[in-house]
């Protein structure tokens, strides 16, 4: 006696119309996430993806009055309409821009193809249309990611990437199929693998959106994170931020038994800027000097804004000459920098006190400042606009 058949909830109309609401859930996520960052013109362009492949799934589900081909037409256009997007989405969140036309041009070739070639007869020559133009659309979004090496160090580029490339290997395998089945349509087994690896291309496009929007809030992340370590004028480190950078060099360098050197920098004469040409203008000069010793300074020093006219610069695998001869240089920068304001051109210089690391002498990062500090005032006193890396017997008394 045969096995009845129990019927099961999960047929494809009902799996799909469930699918349908989580991309209508997505997007409003994604839109909310806009609403919150208009910058980002990426999420706006995946909320509107998402709003037109729910409609197409929508219309796959739905009787409407029309004929059957030109119903499945119009899903089909809708739901492959949100690739060219997912390509424009990806592009605006790399800073790129977009060649509408050539998007233009490609859809409407695919869907010439998917009406004229394929047709309403041929169900196999539709699954390699649409197939075609997953491996075309995806491979030009691996092509975009793997530009954007910048992004590698983040989870949600990684996600995409993985995702986008998993979706071209699910096409080509569409493709296969449909390249291989010599009749018009697919057997039983064959037809509940295609329904399958279509709805594999839904979920994956859908969890591509999820790693855009990942990807944006990692972003955001990194600048609220950059803005707490930063000093909002000149964008190096704040005294906060170098202090805990300079505490654990000091204390690797000890460890190590390695050169250290510190460098405090005090512009002189800065109040008289500030009282004779205001506060703005000083503050452009502070600008462009903290631009001055990013250019100056060696790869892997740490740069920091100590407070008002005062910078350090923490010199890892210094040595005492070294340390001289890079201070020196930045000195003589500040001197030839002559700022720009507007018609105002200005003449600066700066004072530089040098500690080097003695580990007998220096316990803990205090100490290393303390002795740049009275470097720096014995600079000061000797007549500003040089480099001081040896203290005066009259100055330890």
């Amino acid at each position: 006696m045969p096995s009845p058949i129990i019927p099961s909830i999960l047929d494809f109309k009902t799996t799909l119309l469930s699918t349908t609401g989580y991309t209508a859930m997505l997007t409003l996520v994604v839109l909310m996430f806009w609403l919150y960052n208009r910058n980002e013109r990426a999420l706006l362009t995946l909320g509107i993806a998402g709003c037109i492949a729910a409609c197409g799934t929508l219309i796959a589900y739905l009787p409407l009055p029309i004929p059957a081909w030109p119903n499945l037409v119009l899903d089909t256009f809708l739901l492959l309409l949100y690739h060219p997007l997912a390509v424009v989405a990806t592009r605006q969140l790399l800073g790129l821009r977009n060649d509408w036309r050539f998007h233009l041009a490609a859809l409407t070739i695919i869907m010439l193809c998917f009406v004229f070639w394929a047709g309403p007869g041929s169900y196999t020559r539709r699954v390699g249309v649409t197939a075609c133009a997953h491996i075309l659309y995806w491979s030009m979004i691996v092509a975009l990611l793997y530009r954007g090496r910048q992004w590698r160090t983040m989870m949600g580029y990684r996600l995409g990437l993985g995702l986008a490339a998993l979706t071209i290997g699910v096409a080509l395998f569409r493709l296969a199929m449909s390249w291989l089945e010599k009749g018009s349509n697919f057997s039983g087994v064959d037809q509940l693998l295609v329904m399958f690896t279509s709805l594999s291309l839904f979920w994956l496009t859908f969890c591509y959106s999820l790693s855009l929007l990942f990807i944006s809030y990692e972003r955001l992340l990194l600048q609220v994170r950059q803005q707490a370590q930063q000093d909002g004028l000149t964008q190096l480190y704040n005294h906060r931020t170098f202090h805990e950078q300079a505490a654990a060099m000091f204390s690797r360098s000890r460890q190590r038994g390695e050169t250290l050197a510190l460098l405090l920098i005090d512009l002189d004469h800065f109040k008289e800027v500030n009282d004779r040409y205001g506060h703005q203008v000083g503050d452009e000069v502070l600008r462009q000097l903290a631009d001055c010793l990013r250019a100056e300074s060696r790869q892997g020093d740490v740069l920091g804004r100590h407070g008002g006219e005062e910078f350090v610069v923490m010199l890892p695998l210094a040595s005492r000459v070294e340390a001289c001869n890079v201070a020196d240089r930045l000195r003589l920068a500040i001197a030839n920098l002559q700022p720009r304001v507007g018609e105002l051109q200005l003449s600066i210089s700066a004072s530089i006190g040098v500690a080097c690391l003695r580990p007998p002498e220096h316990e803990n990062l205090a100490s290393l400042f303390l002795e740049a500090d009275l470097l720096l005032y014995q600079a000061k006193r000797k007549g500003r606009n040089r480099v001081e890396i040896e203290r005066e017997p009259e100055a330890q008394h």
